[in-house]
Parts: structure tokens; sequence; C-alpha cells
């Protein structure tokens, strides 16, 4: 297992890491917004797209062709991480980009990973959002579970939610994976697993509960763990009554299963407003900010501000 520290205390800046189960479900307009929403309200925001392997988030921000990028940055052609940054057309927002990448780029080494982390939290801004790439590879959750808000977006279509479930339980299994470098942890897992069938255990939940039996001091670091991991679930292009409650069945779903208490903070309608402002390549907070869309992303904002508190 990599020696890998991902884990950010709360000081500036804030990280919130934009991920999606599979490819389509709008996290990079979605984090574009959310980055320009918040730089709307003063914040001073960086967009960084981490979606290495296919990269557009320049061109929802109307950034045709960046000089700069983060290759720049992990191939040493800059010192450091804000060298990378270019300007936006919306003020208070920069943005490093994620394409011109070599393919070996797409998955870094742990000493870039480590690097790259490190120069993001160094950086002299309030927030970076990051855009992650589709899926759950091992660097994509990594850079999820090193986020203060971890925002993972799901349509209301089944290999959507299928796949959302996929993602939420290899990000789980990953920060519990970390905790059995700690004495004793790993010794009370293997020995609830030994005896699976006897002891019922088909659930995360029920693992923990099982080791608690076993290692009590065990089982209270595994509770810890879980109870600090707290995704956020944003269900886009909603067309019907049932696609609202969609975040609140998984929130219900997750905490049965796992043990956990993720967060629905929003809902967003299907909106011809945004579908116009891609077309544009612009951004529909700016564009069309009293369509669904920008209410919505408003609200979502409001919601992961007010959720832990963030810088003023």
């Amino acid at each position: 297992m990599e020696n890998l520290n991902l884990e950010m205390d709360n000081t500036r800046p804030q990280i919130w890491a934009v991920g999606g189960g599979k490819g389509g479900v709008g996290k990079t307009v979605i984090t574009a917004n959310t980055a320009i929403s918040l730089a709307q309200q003063g914040k001073r925001c960086v967009a960084l797209d981490l979606d290495l392997g296919g990269a557009n988030l320049h061109t929802v921000l109307g950034i045709p062709d960046p000089d700069r990028s983060l290759t720049d940055f992990l191939s040493r052609r800059v010192g450091t991480l804000a060298e990378a940054m270019v300007p936006t057309p919306y003020p208070n927002l920069h943005f490093i980009s994620g394409s011109k990448a070599l393919l070996e780029m797409a998955n870094p080494k742990f000493s870039q990973k480590e690097k790259l982390l490190r120069h993001i939290t160094s950086l002299d801004v309030d927030y970076v959002l990051l855009d992650l790439g589709s899926g759950s590879s091992f660097n994509t959750l990594d850079f999820f579970l090193s986020a203060n808000e971890g925002i993972l977006v799901v349509l209301p279509e089944p290999t959507s939610v299928e796949n959302a479930y996929h993602f939420i339980k290899a990000a789980f299994y990953r920060k519990l994976k970390r905790a059995t470098r700690k004495t004793g942890v790993a010794e009370a897992i293997d020995k609830a697993m030994e005896e699976k069938v006897a002891r019922g255990i088909q659930s995360p939940r029920a693992l923990i509960n099982n080791v608690l039996q076993i290692n009590p001091e065990a089982g209270h670091i595994l509770e810890k763990i879980a109870r600090s991991f707290k995704p956020n679930i944003i269900v886009n292009q909603a067309r019907r009554h049932d696609d609202h409650e969609l975040g609140t069945d998984i929130v219900q779903a997750c905490h049965e299963y796992f043990g956990i208490n993720i967060r629905s903070v929003g809902h967003i309608e299907a909106d011809d407003s945004l579908r116009e402002a891609v077309r544009l390549r612009k951004a529909a907070v700016d564009s069309f900010p009293l369509c669904a869309f920008s209410r919505a992303i408003h609200s979502i904002v409001k919601n992961l501000l007010g959720a832990r508190g963030g810088p003023t």
C-alpha cells in the first residue's frame, strides 16, 4: 500500500473534488459553473482539470488553447503549480489545464501525485475545484478522498446509479484500507473475514460491527473513519419527481449498507439553457444567471458552504 498522506486539514485552500462513476454525467460542466459561482461571491478560486485522459474543462470555461498546463508542472518545465495557472474570463477564477497531457501523465506516479497534492494545498487561493476523470481508478479515488468535499455526480439512469454505488464502495474501502496500517486493525479485519460466513458479514457495516467485537480499539478506529467519509451527491438532468428523490434514496441505501452518512446537496433540472451555454463555450451561471441550471448550482454551492463552513 502506498504510504501517501492524502488527509488534508481545513486550512485554506479548501479542496472540492468532482467525480463521476461513469462518463457523460456532467461533472466538467458542474465543476466549471460551481467554480464561477464561488468566484462570483468573491472567493479566489482555481479550477484544475485532472481528467488527464480527456481534459476539456478549458472548453467549458471558454479558454480555447491554454499556453500553460499541468503537464508543464509535472514535467518540471515550471517549478510551481501556481506558474501553470492561467486567467479566465471570470473575475477571481484562474485555471490549470490538463490538456496536452502526455500519455504517461494520465496515471501519475506516486511521487508526482504527492508533489501535486502538496502544491495544490499551497496555492494562495480560497478554493480549488478538481475536475476528476471518470471511473474509480486508484488515482481518481485518491484525489477524491484528498478533498475537503468530495462531490459525486449521478444521472437518474440505472447504469449511472450503479456506477455511483460502485464508486462510493471503492472509495470507502480504499479509505478503510489505509487504517490497516494502524496496529491491530489489519489483524482484526482478517479474523472477521476468516469467519465471514459464520458471522454473517455481508456489508461493510457488518464488518465494522464484527471488528468491534473482536478488537474494540480497532473497531472504533474503523468507526471513526466511516464517520469521516461523507461524500456529497448531486443528481444531474432531473426530469421527473422520482429523479428529485434519487439523491435521498442513495443516501438512505448507503446508510443501511455501509453505515455511512453521505449527503445529497441538490438536484439539477434538465435545462436547454445549459445546452446553449455549452454550445457558445460560456458558463451558464454567467450567461443565463436566472435559468434553472444556474439557480440549482447556486443552491448547491450554498449547501456545500453551509455544511461544514468555509473561508469567507
